[in-house]
């Protein structure tokens, strides 16, 4: 099993100690799974408890035996309840905080609530977005794990179209590659931190399916198998002509690389092909864009204007709602990280940046096309991790 490096853990939290000795801040407490993992090397349920300055200790509900394998830290002890909690800090000499920060982003009101009532002179801040800004920035074993992931989407991509062909459904393809990517050793789940916000493996859309209504924060469509999971390959049946869009995300050891390829069965329709070229020279436009200092919301006003002279405004990045204003979302633990590649995040990447970048173009009733890379900011510019053909796949049919 690959365990996180310790200098790992210690790297990160050095980091967020540095934040916290800013902003006068005197602990952090994490509960999240991902951000458990992030400074801890695990994702044991129970109260990470940060300081700031000196080791953590980790107060785990289940399992204390596997937290006590596969952590970081050696002060690794059994949560001893909300209620108990004060009277633990007291006896552990920590009972003098008085401002601390928790993941108020993704932390459920219950037990915020708890914290509250149990910690009355307590002042309770916002920590998330330091957390998620700490988490922008890779080290090269986090780029390496996200490298693995990329590679496995090399790998289904290039077997993907053994599988494609008319009379197939959409769930039946999907169902090839996901074990395909399993048997390469995807973690066979995809984390995001917004709310309500879930997903398998990716989407397969066939032809229309593409431009169908969704609500997951994504520019492509889909159908599903039925309203109560709304996600992933669905029951269309793949025609001669449609275009098949394949939005993939795999995952290893926690982290993710994201890519999109489409495929078409049998002859692109011109106006389909001329919108592929156009999103393939839009994406040779960013990554000349993508490198250290580049401000994240003139990367996307760029884009925009792109667009705006082109004849793809109504259906850029999705249709009607279900049009996303966004052309970029950070990489990593999360699908959803920071940054983004949108209006108003002045924010300038910087070397250690992984993100994906997405231009896609839809019709209605008709589907879609459309490129994705997962790429790493680099001291001089940035390097593309997701390397398979860019240009869009004829699957040949009789």
């Amino acid at each position: 099993m690959d365990l996180m490096p310790k200098s790992e853990a210690a790297a990160r939290l050095a980091g967020l100690q540095h934040w916290m000795q800013t902003a006068s801040v005197d602990a952090v407490f994490v509960f999240q799974n991902v951000d458990l993992y992030y400074f801890a090397g695990t994702v044991q349920s129970g109260l990470l408890y940060l300081p700031a300055a000196g080791e953590p200790i980790y107060l785990v509900q289940k399992s204390l035996t596997r937290a006590q394998i596969e952590s970081t830290w050696d002060r690794i002890l059994p949560f001893p309840g909300f209620k108990k909690l004060p009277g633990w800090l007291t006896e552990a000499g920590l009972n003098g905080l008085r401002r601390v920060g928790i993941e108020t982003d993704v932390l459920p009101t219950s037990y915020y609530l708890k914290l509250s009532e149990i910690f009355p002179r307590i002042e309770f801040i916002d920590a998330s977005d330091a957390i998620r800004r700490i988490r922008m920035v890779k080290s090269a074993y986090e780029v390496g794990q996200i490298r693995h992931a990329a590679r496995m989407l090399r790998l289904g991509y290039e077997r993907l179209p053994e599988w494609i062909h008319p009379g197939v459904s959409e769930l039946a393809v999907m169902a090839q590659l996901e074990g395909f990517l399993r048997s390469q050793g995807h973690q066979g789940l995809i984390r995001m931190r917004g709310f309500n916000s879930q997903m398998g493996y990716g989407t397969l859309s066939g032809g229309a399916s593409a431009a169908y209504p969704t609500s997951i924060p994504g520019p492509v469509g889909f159908t599903g198998l039925y309203p109560a999971v709304p996600i992933g390959g669905g029951e269309h049946i793949l025609a001669p002509g449609e275009t098949l869009i394949a939005d993939i995300v795999a995952g290893y050891g926690g982290y993710i690389a994201d890519e999109t390829r489409t495929y078409a069965l049998g002859r692109l329709q011109p106006d389909l092909a001329d919108a592929h070229r156009f999103t393939v020279s839009l994406i040779k436009e960013i990554e000349a864009m993508l490198k250290p200092g580049s401000l994240c919301s003139q990367i996307y006003q760029h884009v925009l204007d792109r667009v705006r002279e082109s004849p793809y405004t109504a259906g850029f990045m999705g249709i009607g709602d279900s049009q996303v204003r966004f052309i970029g979302h950070g990489v990593g633990l999360e699908l959803d990280e920071l940054p983004v590649l949108a209006a108003g995040f002045d924010v300038p990447l910087e070397p250690g940046v992984t993100i994906a970048v997405e231009p896609k173009i839809f019709f209605p009733d008709r589907g879609g096309v459309g490129i994705e890379n997962t790429y790493l900011i680099t001291e001089s510019g940035c390097e593309n991790l997701t390397v398979y053909p860019e240009e869009i796949m004829i699957i040949p049919i009789n």
